[in-house]
């Protein structure tokens, strides 16, 4: 079996695995539950996307199965996914959105009102579970990724801190990812069997 070397890779081996994926609130899901909706996802993303513009999707959302949802799409879409800092205000949080060249950018009621009154033209604001949301993923057909991902290509995009200046946009390949990960496996003695559990 060959092994993954991509997030879009590691991803797709999961699609068909009918174990404990996520739980939240008492509520679980498979890894067959949590990445068909993150595919119907990404399929909704890259159908409205500007295919002249690169595929940067932004998220603005909290520690959540919406995030963990956004993230999965990014990497089975191959679309680059932006964390955008949620600590951020006014202006500051627009120019972080501008910064990291997002075309979408994916959040949800609780974020929803800092984004009032901001310059983001040219960024098209989704909100999670609004009518709009639910009629573009119920209509979104099956995915045709953006791009096969490569291990050198750019998987997200982490704003640095800001703690001497305005955050930057740090570019992490899709390796990393997959370093980063298999480290922490190894740290904390992860298992398939261990789940991802949110909390906000």
């Amino acid at each position: 079996m060959q092994v993954a070397e991509t997030v879009q890779q590691l991803l797709r081996e999961r699609s068909n695995d009918d174990s404990v994926a996520v739980k939240h609130d008492g509520q679980t899901w498979t890894w067959r539950e949590h990445l068909s909706a993150a595919a119907g996802q990404a399929a909704a993303l890259i159908g409205i996307a500007d295919p002249r513009r690169p595929l940067h999707v932004g998220a603005l959302l909290g520690n959540t199965p919406d995030m963990l949802t956004t993230m999965a799409a990014a990497g089975l879409g191959g679309c680059v996914l932006c964390g955008i800092n949620n600590t951020r205000r006014g202006d500051s949080l627009a120019r972080d959105i501008r910064r990291a060249d997002c075309q979408i950018l994916v959040t949800d009621d609780h974020h929803l009102a800092l984004l009032d009154g901001l310059d983001l033209a040219g960024v098209q604001v989704l909100v999670v579970g609004s009518p709009e949301w639910k009629e573009l993923t119920a209509r979104a057909g099956l995915l045709t990724p953006h791009r096969e991902a490569a291990a050198t290509d750019t998987s997200m995009l982490i704003f640095t801190s800001g703690t001497s200046g305005d955050p930057k946009a740090v570019q992490i390949m899709d390796a990393m990812v997959l370093l980063a990960g298999a480290a922490l496996a190894a740290r904390y003695e992860l298992t398939p069997e261990d789940v991802s559990r949110t909390a906000r």
